[in-house]
C-alpha cells in the first residue's frame, strides 16, 4: 500500500512539473512566500520565552529606530561587557552608528572591532531599496581597535577567517545589519564553526519576513541550534540572542 501511495505521489508531482504551472501561477510565488513567512514570524514570536529577556517593547504601534540603543544598552549592562575583552564583527556598516556605539561603550583595549561592508551600497535589491542604495564612505576612526574590510562578505570573510582573526578565547558579538537574506545566511553559516556558548548575535532588521528572519530560521533549522533571545525592540525589528 505504501509503495502504491508513493508511486501515485511521484506520478502526480512529475505530471504537474510537465504542465509548467509557473507559466500561469508564477506570480503567486512572492505573495505566498511573504504571507507564509509573516505567519512564521508571528508563530516564532509567540514561542519565545519573554521571561529571560533584558528588554522587550512588544507590542509597540510606532517604530523608533533609536530603540536599537536600548537593546545594545541592555545587553551591554546585563552581560557586563563594558570592560570585557571581545571580538566585535559587524556586517553592514553603512554610517557606522552601531559600530561606534559598541566601540565607545567597550573600554577593554584588547578588544577588536571589525566592520564588513561593500561601502558601495546594496549588492542586490532589498524591499523598497534598489541595488547600490545605502552606500557610504569607509569610516575613519582614531580608535586603533577599529578595522574595516571593504567588499562582498563572500570575498572578505573567508580571508579574514583564514588569517585567524577570530580569537576564540574572547566573547564574540556578531552584528548582522546587511538586511539581505543572502548576506545574512552566508555570514551565519560561515561563522558557525567559530561561534561558542556565550557569544552574541545582533540583528537590525530581524522581523523582515523574507530576509533576516528567514535566514536565521534556516540557519537554526540546518544546524539544530536554538539561540536564546535576550532583547528586542520595535516589535522584534532589532533583536539580540545569546548562544546557549
Amino acid at each position: 500500500m505504501r509503495r502504491l501511495i508513493i508511486n501515485v505521489i511521484v506520478f502526480c508531482k512529475s505530471f504537474l512539473l510537465f504542465l509548467k504551472p509557473h507559466v500561469l501561477f508564477g506570480w503567486l510565488i512572492k505573495p505566498f512566500k511573504t504571507w507564509s513567512n509573516i505567519i512564521a514570524v508571528s508563530k516564532w514570536i509567540s514561542e519565545q520565552d519573554k521571561s529571560k529577556m533584558f528588554f522587550n517593547d512588544f507590542y509597540s504601534p510606532k517604530r523608533d529606530l533609536n530603540k536599537r540603543y536600548l537593546v545594545y544598552e541592555s545587553v551591554n549592562k546585563n552581560l557586563h561587557l563594558q570592560n570585557e575583552e571581545i571580538n566585535y564583527l559587524e556586517f553592514g556598516v553603512c554610517g557606522a552608528n552601531s559600530f561606534k556605539w559598541w566601540l565607545n561603550n567597550n573600554h577593554n583595549q584588547n578588544s577588536n572591532f571589525y566592520g564588513f561592508d561593500t561601502f558601495e551600497g546594496l549588492p542586490e535589491d532589498w524591499a523598497t531599496f534598489s541595488k547600490g542604495e545605502m552606500s557610504a564612505k569607509m569610516p575613519v576612526l582614531e580608535d586603533k581597535r577599529a578595522h574595516f574590510l571593504k567588499g562582498l562578505f563572500q570575498d572578505t570573510l573567508p580571508n579574514f577567517i583564514k588569517e585567524n582573526k577570530i580569537d576564540k578565547t574572547k566573547r564574540t558579538l556578531v552584528h548582522l545589519d546587511a538586511d539581505l537574506f543572502s548576506s545574512t545566511l552566508y555570514t551565519l553559516t560561515t561563522l558557525h564553526p567559530y561561534l561558542k556558548k556565550g557569544d552574541i548575535l545582533l540583528f537590525d532588521e530581524f522581523n523582515v519576513p523574507n530576509h533576516e528572519f528567514l535566514a536565521f530560521k534556516m540557519y537554526c533549522d540546518s544546524y539544530y541550534i536554538k539561540p536564546q533571545i535576550i532583547a528586542a525592540a520595535n516589535n522584534y525589528f532589532e533583536v539580540a540572542f545569546i548562544i546557549v
